[in-house]
């Protein structure tokens, strides 16, 4: 959770304070390009994209319930990337909100399946916990992956929504094809998240009688008051920035418009 949450954001961090601050022509372009690159800007957008995309499909391809997660993390920190990249307004924006978002989502996925889930089944692997049943044991651990499921998918009403939204105008203005090769990464990250909440939830297979004494005989322990509160909280904070956004935007886009007048474009 700490390292999804807070560590990973320091790179970006850096990009945005550091790096377009004390180096704002360091993207300007080279004078030449090659293969539609012709410059800094261009690169580091590609692997943007890149990121985006292979994370997802990595997250797709997963057997363990908290790579699923980790590599998801990879690929939505790549809409950071992109955002920075875009150099105006609506992108840095967006970028600078999915770094609050991400945290307090991946967070929240984390929690429900390392705090959770994996506490009381003491195991990660998709295929052990397709067995076991969890909407039906574990159902509040169930619904709230479905929620966090939602707001990583960046539905509408949650905070992921709002803020890829943002980077993908601003990366339309900056160059049409950075959104359309980042919405194959959206449309990715719908499958892994599905295909994880059906593994790990809601399983088609059917319990064997010995399968419903051992559960019987060993049920889970009950969920706790904190890992509600938390979960409660985490949701609640995704969804309020989600329904109204400029709770956060009025103090961003001040600062965003600032830097980019005085270091970039």
């Amino acid at each position: 959770m700490l390292l999804a949450g807070v560590v990973m954001k320091l790179g970006a961090y850096g990009c945005l304070r550091v790096g377009i601050g004390l180096f704002p022509h360091g993207l300007d372009p080279w004078g030449w390009s090659m293969l539609g690159i012709g410059s800094w800007r261009d690169v580091f957008a590609a692997l943007a994209v890149i990121g985006i995309v292979y994370g997802a499909l990595v997250a797709l391809a997963q057997s363990d319930f908290k790579f699923v997660i980790g590599y998801s993390s990879v690929s939505h920190m790549g809409f950071v990337l992109l955002g920075l990249m875009t150099l105006n307004q609506i992108g840095v924006t967006g970028a600078v909100l999915q770094m609050f978002s991400h945290g307090i989502i991946a967070g929240l996925l984390f929690a429900i399946v390392g705090r959770i889930v994996y506490d009381r089944t003491h195991t990660r692997q998709l295929a052990e916990l397709e067995k076991m049943h969890l909407s039906r044991r574990l159902p509040f651990a169930a619904w709230a992956f479905v929620i966090a499921g939602i707001a990583s998918m960046g539905l509408p009403g949650f905070s992921g929504f709002v803020a890829e939204f943002q980077v993908l105008a601003g990366a339309w203005m900056a160059r049409p094809w950075w959104t359309l090769a980042a919405g194959v990464g959206i449309i990715v990250g719908v499958a892994y998240t599905w295909r994880a909440l059906q593994k790990a939830f809601f399983s088609d297979l059917r319990p064997t009688a010995h399968e419903l004494e051992a559960e019987q005989a060993h049920p889970f322990a009950p969920i706790t008051w904190p890992e509600v509160t938390g979960v409660v909280l985490l949701a609640g904070t995704s969804l309020l920035v989600g329904v109204y956004p400029r709770i956060l935007l009025e103090a961003i886009e001040p600062a965003v418009k600032a830097l980019l007048a005085g270091g970039g474009r």
